[in-house]
């Protein structure tokens, strides 16, 4: 059994912009970026879905707020689920995937990632919001990784122009690079089909 020394309060502690951030940071990579068709929604959903899932079990004094969900088996269920769920849409339940995956990344080495293949000894907080207010405004670490994904939410607003609500909602269901040159690809045959014409 790990030690209530390895898996400690400084484990329960909330990174939300950082969670979100680094994932659609890597997406931002021009390698990935040109090459995959990323439902961004999608892995929003998946970089927070172990907070939801174990932070509302804690409420409801079911869970230690890093417990189940921080599990590869959790993820890799929810994951299967999803992929039938969606018929196989794979830009759809991937993406849940990856976000989920970077969320147990981030999060190591305080969650129970081989449980229940391996016991570890959980933690309950009496007053997790007070806990995890005093956390954001008093911790290096904390106040350090949500600056930090403060700055790359910057970067990406900019970097993808998302000025107006159609650029944002476009952003999220797809890859705007990937959107663009499809239109490029329209326009063009549209195009060559009147130069057809005219010849004709």
């Amino acid at each position: 059994m790990i030690s209530q020394d390895f898996f400690n309060f400084e484990g329960i502690n909330i990174f939300l912009l950082f969670h979100l951030a680094i994932p659609l940071l890597i997406f931002e990579i021009p390698y990935f970026k040109n090459r995959f068709r990323v439902n961004r929604f999608s892995l929003i959903i998946g970089s927070l879905y172990p907070d939801i899932v174990d932070k509302a079990l804690l409420f409801l004094e079911l869970g230690s707020g890093r417990g189940y969900a921080h599990t590869l088996l959790f993820v890799l269920i929810s994951f299967i689920i999803l992929f039938l769920v969606s018929k196989g849409n794979k830009p759809i339940a991937l993406p849940f995937l990856i976000g989920c995956l970077f969320h147990l990344l981030l999060d190591m080495p305080y969650i129970p990632i081989f449980y229940p293949f391996v016991f570890y000894e959980f933690i309950e907080l009496d007053n997790p919001i007070e806990f995890w207010l005093d956390a954001l405004f008093t911790n290096p670490i904390i106040i350090t990784t949500e600056i930090i994904g403060g700055i790359i939410f910057v970067f990406i607003v900019l970097n993808n122009k998302l000025y107006r609500i159609s650029a944002i909602v476009n952003y999220l269901k797809t890859n705007p690079q990937n959107t663009i040159k499809k239109t490029n690809k329209i326009e063009k045959n549209n195009i060559n089909i009147e130069k057809h014409n005219k010849l004709y």
